[in-house]
């Protein structure tokens, strides 16, 4: 496919960014993953659902690997995965939405090993299929499933697919996806299954604490974000909810700072700046502080995803297609840029990307590369 470059009418600090390439997609709400090895994500593509990888200056393809079969939408969904690639050190680790998970080279695609996570491990697919995206912690990938018989959340080694260690048995599956880091003083896997809220160690899979969940898989899409001063936000389609992780001993407790229905989304990220967070609440864009969750303003913009970009966050709107440049700021709403880009109409919601200088936007149809520099 031959890139298409112009200028899209845009202004973030006096200066165009530029439109550096389009491809069509035919389905797939995965997130595009960058690293110096290239730009991948995953796709519908001719009755398959591909992992691909393109060059991210031109948007040329490099090359794609089979998953499986095309997971077909249904009820409102699109065609393709939803989950998005792990990229680390030259390998790739994907799962695709029929539970295909998949160690693939970065230069090549040329595919190492492959589990399924129906078949092997008793894992149950969500409604709309599998959306948790792989997780890299050294020697591991870690990937979390769920289901009466499922054997939770599986620490496999990378280089030879073998199982090390898994933990969490039998909770309620989620499209959420499992994030790491230190608290307080212990590293750990956080997880958010339908039913449980988790951590674990990742050495061995053994259980550090846990809380309840919402009870519902389908309303958990968003992976546990950690704040500082050992703080984990946690944000359901109906509410969010603010953790405190201590230490007594050896043992780690939680305690709930807050829970409040202001913050609340299924599939967009909420994002941390300067003690307030930002994030959707149904078709609003708020802001909360994040000690109190006190509400400082709101904003209608009918459903979208965001992320943060230094001072600003990008906003893009679901159906519109268009990127929103707004403040970080909890004074007010500040609205500095917006374009048209993506093709309006078509569902966006998949999270905007950012890695040198370029930002990555993508809709159900489509993939487009903008550049920051003005290049």
């Amino acid at each position: 496919m031959t890139p298409i470059t112009r200028t899209v009418a845009v202004q973030r600090d006096g200066a165009a960014n530029h439109e550096m390439w389009r491809r069509k997609s035919q389905g797939g709400y995965s997130e595009v993953a960058v690293t110096s090895l290239g730009a991948f994500t995953m796709e519908a593509r001719d009755g398959r659902d591909d992992v691909v990888a393109f060059d991210p200056m031109t948007g040329r393809e490099r090359w794609r690997t089979s998953v499986g079969a095309t997971y077909r939408g249904h009820d409102g969904s699109h065609d393709g995965p939803i989950a998005t690639p792990a990229v680390d050190r030259g390998d790739i680790f994907a799962v695709g939405p029929h539970g295909i998970l998949v160690a693939l080279d970065a230069a090549t695609g040329k595919e190492r090993w492959r589990h399924d996570l129906v078949k092997e491990f008793g894992a149950s697919a969500m409604i709309y299929g599998f959306g948790s995206s792989p997780l890299v912690e050294g020697s591991m990938v870690v990937v979390q499933t769920g289901g009466e018989q499922s054997r939770g959340l599986l620490a496999f080694n990378r280089a030879d697919g073998k199982l090390r260690w898994n933990a969490a048995h039998g909770l309620k599956g989620s499209y959420s996806s499992p994030s790491i880091g230190t608290l307080p003083g212990t590293r750990q896997i956080i997880a958010a299954a339908g039913d449980r809220v988790y951590a674990v160690s990742p050495t061995d899979g053994t259980l550090l604490w846990s809380i309840a969940g919402p009870g519902d898989g389908e309303s958990v899409a968003n992976p546990p974000q950690m704040l500082p001063d050992d703080r984990v936000l946690i944000t359901f389609w109906g509410e969010a909810v603010l953790l405190k992780v201590t230490r007594q001993g050896q043992t780690l407790t939680t305690t709930e700072l807050w829970r409040s229905p202001r913050l609340r989304g299924a599939y967009s990220p909420t994002v941390h700046r300067d003690g307030h967070l930002y994030g959707f609440s149904g078709a609003f864009l708020i802001c909360v502080e994040a000690t109190t969750g006190a509400e400082r303003w709101r904003q209608r913009m009918y459903e979208g995803t965001l992320i943060g970009l230094g001072a600003h966050l990008l906003v893009l709107g679901r159906t519109s297609g268009n990127p929103h440049v707004v403040q970080a700021s909890p004074a007010a709403f500040t609205e500095v840029a917006k374009a048209a880009v993506l093709t309006p109409g078509a569902t966006s919601m998949t999270g905007p990307s950012f890695a040198g200088g370029q930002i990555f936007l993508r809709n159900s149809e489509e993939i487009v590369a903008l550049s920051l520099e003005g290049k």
